[in-house]
């Protein structure tokens, strides 16, 4: 695994030879802001930056703290969305597309934990699965012909989901959608945690089979100190942040910061040849996942096709 220093000096040996254009899907807070600020750092600032979320204060924010644009053209942006409605993933991945052409790289680590249960909205499915899966998807299939002109254009081309490669388990395929999981109690939350990390796996390698020249990461960041816990909707996981350290010890001694976090992913990202491709806490490959699921190509399939029917239909 590499050190914290050697990926530092990778990613500061990476010298676009043009202005990239990045997309940052929960680029306010958290992993994503680490993220956005290793890759302005390691630009220069010659970049065009999008960061994709519900704060806006907070992206203005950031914009004013990292390195500013050399030159008048390159953009910084905030584009206000909602993940838990797939309709407003659509509509942002659009409106992305109309404005910038091509895309290099996109960054989703926008995320909902809740232990509320089934929350289902007017599109049919739960909010926290369309926040942590169905607009993910959508979003990703929404940028691919501005990714794809990347690729024709000779730059980058690159996705990354982060969520917990390496932790998923079998899906339950009388379940797709989860909603089983979610009237469950804390055993079907747990199966639902497990799942969701297999569906990250399995788009990335949808979306790698049908678009090879493409890179599809999903990546597990390990122990972050990030604000996700307070700003869940659940009342219990909310009072969880404040006892953090007593909940996971581990953040004390083992945990990133935000900034490292940042250095890490953004070193995966850049590592990942075109295809499909898992990467663990240190940016390092940890190579794909179902070796041990003798229905592994059958779930993705068949998560493929309920995914693009849940998503075309809204």
């Amino acid at each position: 695994m590499p050190s914290l220093a050697t990926v530092r000096a990778s990613n500061a040996s990476w010298k676009p030879s043009y202005p990239p254009v990045g997309v940052f899907v929960g680029g306010t807070s958290g992993i994503g802001e680490g993220i956005v600020e290793a890759f302005a750092r390691h630009t220069k600032g010659n970049a065009h930056i999008l960061i994709v979320g519900r704060n806006r204060a907070a992206a203005t924010a950031i914009f004013a703290r990292i390195e500013k644009p050399p030159a008048p053209d390159l953009t910084r942006e905030f584009f206000e969305c909602d993940l838990s409605l797939i309709a407003n993933a659509k509509r942002t991945a659009a409106a992305i597309v109309a404005r910038f052409p091509r895309v290099n790289f996109v960054f989703i680590t926008a995320g909902l934990v809740s232990l509320n249960g089934l929350d289902v909205t007017n599109e049919g499915v739960d909010s926290q699965i369309a926040a942590m899966y169905y607009s993910k998807w959508a979003l990703t299939d929404g940028l691919l012909p501005a990714l794809h002109a990347a690729r024709v254009a000779g730059e980058d081309a690159r996705v990354a989901a982060v969520h917990t490669a390496g932790r998923g388990g079998p899906i339950d395929f009388d379940d797709l959608g989860l909603a089983k999981c979610l009237t469950g109690g804390m055993s079907g939350m747990q199966a639902m945690v497990s799942q969701l990390a297999s569906y990250q796996d399995l788009m990335a390698e949808g979306f790698a089979e049908r678009n090879p020249d493409i890179s599809f990461t999903h990546a597990f960041p390990g122990l972050v100190d990030t604000p996700l816990l307070r700003k869940s909707p659940s009342t219990m996981l909310r009072a969880m942040y404040y006892v953090r350290y007593l909940v996971f010890p581990g953040l004390l001694w083992s945990g990133k910061s935000v900034a490292q976090c940042g250095e890490y992913q953004l070193h995966g990202l850049l590592q990942a040849k075109p295809g499909a491709s898992r990467t663990g806490e240190n940016g390092d490959d940890i190579g794909l996942g179902g070796k041990d699921d003798a229905h592994w190509e059958e779930g993705k399939q068949a998560l493929w096709a309920h995914t693009e029917k849940i998503v075309s239909e809204i």
